[in-house]
Protein backbone atom coordinates (compact mmCIF):
# COMPACT_ATOMS: atom_id res chain seq x y z
CA UNK A 1 0.00 0.00 0.00
CA UNK A 2 1.07 3.59 0.57
CA UNK A 3 4.23 4.23 2.43
CA UNK A 4 4.03 7.70 3.78
CA UNK A 5 7.29 8.35 5.56
CA UNK A 6 7.91 12.06 6.14
CA UNK A 7 11.65 11.51 6.24
CA UNK A 8 11.57 10.39 2.60
CA UNK A 9 10.23 13.76 1.45
CA UNK A 10 12.77 16.04 -0.18
CA UNK A 11 13.98 18.72 2.29
CA UNK A 12 12.53 16.95 5.34
CA UNK A 13 15.83 17.00 7.18
CA UNK A 14 16.24 20.71 6.50
CA UNK A 15 12.72 21.38 7.83
CA UNK A 16 13.57 19.49 11.02
CA UNK A 17 16.76 21.52 11.49
CA UNK A 18 14.89 24.79 10.91
CA UNK A 19 12.17 23.79 13.41
CA UNK A 20 14.85 22.85 15.94
CA UNK A 21 16.59 26.21 15.55
CA UNK A 22 13.28 28.13 15.82
CA UNK A 23 12.31 26.15 18.94
CA UNK A 24 15.74 26.87 20.45
CA UNK A 25 15.51 30.61 19.74
CA UNK A 26 11.95 30.80 21.13
CA UNK A 27 13.04 28.90 24.23
CA UNK A 28 15.94 31.29 24.73
CA UNK A 29 13.73 34.38 24.37
CA UNK A 30 11.07 33.03 26.75
CA UNK A 31 13.74 32.07 29.28
CA UNK A 32 15.41 35.49 29.03
CA UNK A 33 12.15 37.39 29.55
CA UNK A 34 11.15 35.08 32.40
CA UNK A 35 14.54 35.56 34.08
CA UNK A 36 14.27 39.36 33.80
CA UNK A 37 10.81 39.27 35.40
CA UNK A 38 12.09 37.05 38.23
CA UNK A 39 15.01 39.43 38.83
CA UNK A 40 12.62 42.40 39.04
CA UNK A 41 10.43 40.56 41.53
CA UNK A 42 13.43 39.59 43.67
CA UNK A 43 14.80 43.16 43.63
CA UNK A 44 11.38 44.45 44.73
CA UNK A 45 11.26 41.88 47.53
CA UNK A 46 14.79 42.82 48.60
CA UNK A 47 13.91 46.53 48.69
CA UNK A 48 10.79 45.85 50.77
CA UNK A 49 12.80 43.68 53.15
CA UNK A 50 15.48 46.36 53.54
CA UNK A 51 12.77 48.92 54.36
CA UNK A 52 11.23 46.52 56.88
CA UNK A 53 14.62 46.05 58.55
CA UNK A 54 15.14 49.82 58.80
CA UNK A 55 11.63 50.23 60.22
CA UNK A 56 12.33 47.43 62.67
CA UNK A 57 15.50 49.14 63.91
CA UNK A 58 13.61 52.40 64.30
CA UNK A 59 10.74 50.74 66.13
CA UNK A 60 12.98 48.93 68.61
CA UNK A 61 14.93 52.10 69.28
CA UNK A 62 11.76 54.13 69.71
CA UNK A 63 9.79 51.93 72.06
CA UNK A 64 11.67 52.15 75.33
CA UNK A 65 8.86 52.96 77.68
CA UNK A 66 5.43 53.80 76.33
CA UNK A 67 4.62 55.81 79.44
CA UNK A 68 7.67 58.02 79.02
CA UNK A 69 6.52 61.37 77.65
CA UNK A 70 9.77 61.96 75.75
CA UNK A 71 9.44 58.60 73.99
CA UNK A 72 5.87 59.41 72.98
CA UNK A 73 7.00 62.72 71.46
CA UNK A 74 9.93 61.08 69.64
CA UNK A 75 7.66 58.36 68.24
CA UNK A 76 5.22 60.98 66.98
CA UNK A 77 8.07 62.90 65.32
CA UNK A 78 9.67 59.74 63.90
CA UNK A 79 6.35 58.87 62.24
CA UNK A 80 6.58 62.08 60.19
CA UNK A 81 10.22 61.63 59.13
CA UNK A 82 9.18 60.72 55.58
CA UNK A 83 7.90 64.31 55.08
CA UNK A 84 11.48 65.67 55.00
CA UNK A 85 13.04 66.16 51.55
CA UNK A 86 16.29 64.21 51.97
CA UNK A 87 17.16 64.52 48.28
CA UNK A 88 17.80 68.24 48.87
CA UNK A 89 19.34 68.28 52.35
CA UNK A 90 21.21 64.98 52.03
CA UNK A 91 21.23 61.82 54.07
CA UNK A 92 23.41 60.69 56.94
CA UNK A 93 23.55 57.91 59.47
CA UNK A 94 23.94 57.90 63.22
CA UNK A 95 27.55 56.80 62.72
CA UNK A 96 28.25 60.09 60.88
CA UNK A 97 26.46 62.23 63.47
CA UNK A 98 27.88 65.60 64.49
CA UNK A 99 27.30 67.12 67.92
CA UNK A 100 24.33 69.26 66.89
CA UNK A 101 24.25 70.80 70.39
CA UNK A 102 27.13 73.03 69.23
CA UNK A 103 24.52 75.05 67.33
CA UNK A 104 23.07 77.74 69.56
CA UNK A 105 19.42 76.87 70.20
CA UNK A 106 19.80 73.08 70.01
CA UNK A 107 19.79 71.25 73.32
CA UNK A 108 19.93 67.52 74.09
CA UNK A 109 16.21 66.87 73.61
CA UNK A 110 16.03 68.91 70.40
CA UNK A 111 19.05 66.97 69.11
CA UNK A 112 17.18 63.72 69.79
CA UNK A 113 14.18 65.12 67.91
CA UNK A 114 16.40 65.90 64.91
CA UNK A 115 17.92 62.42 65.09
CA UNK A 116 14.39 61.00 65.10
CA UNK A 117 13.89 62.46 61.61
CA UNK A 118 17.35 61.34 60.44
CA UNK A 119 19.06 64.71 60.64
CA UNK A 120 22.50 64.01 62.06
CA UNK A 121 25.03 66.39 60.51
CA UNK A 122 25.83 70.09 60.22
CA UNK A 123 25.90 69.62 56.43
CA UNK A 124 22.23 68.59 56.40
CA UNK A 125 21.17 71.65 58.42
CA UNK A 126 23.38 73.89 56.26
CA UNK A 127 21.41 72.69 53.20
CA UNK A 128 18.03 73.79 54.63
CA UNK A 129 15.90 76.07 52.48
CA UNK A 130 13.06 78.20 53.83
CA UNK A 131 10.60 75.41 52.99
CA UNK A 132 12.78 72.86 54.78
CA UNK A 133 13.01 75.11 57.84
CA UNK A 134 9.22 75.46 58.03
CA UNK A 135 8.70 71.74 57.49
CA UNK A 136 11.32 70.62 60.03
CA UNK A 137 10.06 73.21 62.50
CA UNK A 138 6.55 71.79 62.15
CA UNK A 139 7.69 68.16 62.38
CA UNK A 140 9.88 68.60 65.48
CA UNK A 141 7.19 70.71 67.10
CA UNK A 142 9.54 73.62 67.77
CA UNK A 143 8.73 77.29 68.34
CA UNK A 144 7.79 78.94 65.01
CA UNK A 145 10.57 81.14 63.64
CA UNK A 146 13.12 79.96 66.21
CA UNK A 147 15.32 78.22 63.63
CA UNK A 148 15.61 81.48 61.66
CA UNK A 149 16.14 83.62 64.78
CA UNK A 150 18.94 81.37 66.03
CA UNK A 151 20.25 81.19 62.44
CA UNK A 152 20.89 77.45 62.44
CA UNK A 153 21.78 77.38 58.74
CA UNK A 154 24.63 79.91 59.10
CA UNK A 155 25.92 78.25 62.27
CA UNK A 156 25.77 74.80 60.67
CA UNK A 157 27.60 76.07 57.58
CA UNK A 158 30.43 77.47 59.70
CA UNK A 159 30.64 74.33 61.86
CA UNK A 160 30.66 72.11 58.76
CA UNK A 161 33.59 74.11 57.33
CA UNK A 162 35.54 73.73 60.59
CA UNK A 163 34.96 69.99 60.65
Amino acid sequence: MFELNPLNLPGAQMQHIIMLVVAGVLGFIIGYVSRKQTIRQLESTLLNTERAVVDCYRATAAVVNKEDEETIVLNRIRARASDVNYSRIGTATFAEADDLKQIVGIGPFLERKLHAIDIYTFRQIANFTEDDIEQVNDIIEFFPGRIQRDNWVRQATELAKKK
